[in-house]
């Protein structure tokens, strides 16, 4: 294959940030026998709390980290991924260090791309990477797809509690499949939303929950995701951008996961829009989250209104 490279062993490894998903990606490649690190001055306590149970040691100084490592896995909220890329050329360039960067965010092929030249310029080696499926544990098989000159780098990660799909060719592949893939899994999510809102602020929930009891019992089944959304959906406004301009560069309408944005922008400043994971209320029904959806859409209406 074009471009493969195989002469880079890689042993140690920097995962900035160690979130929901870093933190078990991360476990994983230490039982694999990676050195695994990050950086956690300026992270939440949550991060702090997941690095520690997942035993990812803390190197408090970024300049030491990346001087260290052999490959970064860059895994956070698409908002931050340019900026984190910035952040870490500059070091590059202030300690004269080369790690490879495996940007593994949920952004556009262009995105993917400025990023990518952010990397090269400060001399590092770059590889386009997105995640498919949840984190990796006994259950879950995740998917690591790559692309790029630099993709084979990636593939030694392979077995170790994840799985690395190199697509060849150029930068923009991997996270393309990853927008496309998304676009159908988190906008089902963000149109089970909507319709549930919608109707329940047109006063027809509960119809409209019994029709579907009767007539499409999975779809009702796959709706009930849509209870623990509210610790997603902060992670999902700004993917849903970078899908759009997928779309739009691909010439199909953006317009979809625009909408897709604002549902999950809704969901995220909503009063349940602070639960994670770990703090989701298990106890609480379908119906009693979306009414909790609804009154936020009728209070952004009424104030609305006064303006």
């Amino acid at each position: 294959m074009p471009g493969r490279e195989t002469s880079m062993r890689v042993r140690r490894i920097a995962i900035l940030s160690p979130g929901e998903m870093g933190h078990s990606v991360g476990r994983c490649l230490l039982e694999g026998g990676f050195d695994v690190a990050t950086c956690l001055t300026g992270r939440s306590e949550r991060t702090r709390t997941l690095t520690e149970a997942a035993g990812i040691r803390d190197e408090p100084d970024l300049d030491n980290l990346v001087r260290e490592t052999d490959l970064i896995l860059a895994i956070l909220v698409p908002d931050q991924a340019l900026t984190l890329a910035g952040l870490v050329a500059e070091v590059m360039n202030r300690t004269g260090s080369s790690p490879a960067y495996a940007d593994c965010n949920a952004v556009s092929p262009d995105t993917a791309r400025a990023i990518g030249r952010i990397i090269t310029g400060a001399g590092g080696r770059f590889i386009d990477a997105g995640i498919i499926g949840g984190p990796p544990g006994a259950d879950e098989k995740t998917r690591f797809y790559a692309s790029g000159p630099h993709e084979a780098i990636l593939t030694q990660l392979d077995g170790h509690g994840i799985l690395v799909r190199p697509l060849g060719g150029e930068v923009g592949r991997a996270s393309g499949i990853k927008m496309c893939y998304a676009s159908v899994t988190k906008g089902t999510s963000a149109l089970h939303a909507a319709a549930l809102t919608a109707a329940e602020v047109m006063g027809l929930g509960e119809e409209l929950l019994a029709e579907f009891a009767e007539s499409q019992a999975p779809r009702l089944k796959a709706m009930g995701g849509v209870n623990s959304l509210s610790a997603k959906a902060f992670r999902w406004i700004g993917e849903m951008r970078e899908i759009a301009a997928t779309y739009e560069q691909a010439g199909v309408s953006p317009g979809f996961h625009e909408g897709a944005e604002h549902i999950f922008r809704l969901i995220a400043e909503s009063p349940i829009g602070h639960e994670r994971p770990e703090t989701v209320d298990r106890d609480r029904t379908l119906e009693e989250t979306v009414a909790i959806f609804a009154e936020e859409l009728r209070r952004r209406t009424r104030d609305a209104g006064k303006g």
